[in-house]
């Protein structure tokens, strides 16, 4: 299996390292270097780090099959670096980037994940082919707080990353059942009912268990109609 991770930061390195360890080979992309404020949330970085480019620093923790980009993930050049994934994780921590990777996965009828994290919770979007998308519930991206504006609990990015990681696997895998069990207790019923679900953390210091929020696809969603156009 082969997968993008857009994203090498707090979410990005914890999706990953644990993807990684599952045996995916991994492509990983991000724009940015490590900044001394990025350590006590991105554990995957050392002081000796600083300065480098997180995408290739990351593939070298994670080791095995993993290539690593210092570049922006952009829709028109989407084709060239994730055509041949069989999925596509977002841990990105810009709006824009999150609907472009749900727009392009709808489209090619990959499945993805979004996941996203903030102060003391988080959340995470698992869609597949036919499920209602990202785009079908949030509809347009807007201006949004991010980690180093707002601030993130530190342990939080890794426990949101695991999740989208399990979430990840168990949507291209279709190991439905033993996703359920690892992810809370609440869910039992699995992943694959859930499918094209948001799975809410409204604060992980009070309780692991998700609100999982279901919802149908949108009438007039263009990235809906673009899948159904191809």
């Amino acid at each position: 299996m082969k997968a993008t991770v857009v994203g090498a930061g707090g979410l990005g390195g914890p999706l990953a390292l644990a993807l990684g360890a599952a045996g995916v080979e991994l492509v990983i992309v991000d724009p940015d270097i490590v900044e001394v404020s990025n350590l006590h949330r991105q554990i995957h970085f050392t002081a000796a780090d600083v300065g480098t480019a997180k995408a290739t620093t990351l593939a070298t923790r994670v080791g095995g099959r993993a290539k690593g980009y210092q570049l922006r993930w952009l829709a028109e050049d989407a084709d060239d670096i994730s055509g041949d994934s069989d999925l596509i994780v977002d841990g990105s921590d810009d709006p824009a980037t999150k609907f472009a990777v749900s727009d392009w996965a709808v489209a090619r009828g990959k499945p993805y994940v979004i996941a996203a994290a903030l102060r003391f919770g988080g959340n995470v979007l698992v869609g597949a082919p036919g499920t209602a998308c990202y785009r079908c519930l949030f509809e347009e991206p807007v201006a949004a707080d991010t980690c180093d504006a707002a601030g993130v609990l530190g342990p939080v990015v890794g426990a949101i990353g695991g999740i989208a990681a399990a979430l990840a696997l168990a949507a291209a895998r279709d190991e439905a059942s033993r996703a359920g069990d690892l992810l809370t207790r609440g869910a039992r019923d699995g992943v694959r009912g859930n499918l094209g679900a948001l799975y809410a953390f409204d604060d992980l210091r009070a309780s692991p268990d998700p609100r999982v929020v279901r919802f149908s696809p949108r009438a007039g969603c263009p990235a809906c109609a673009q899948r159904k156009a191809t």
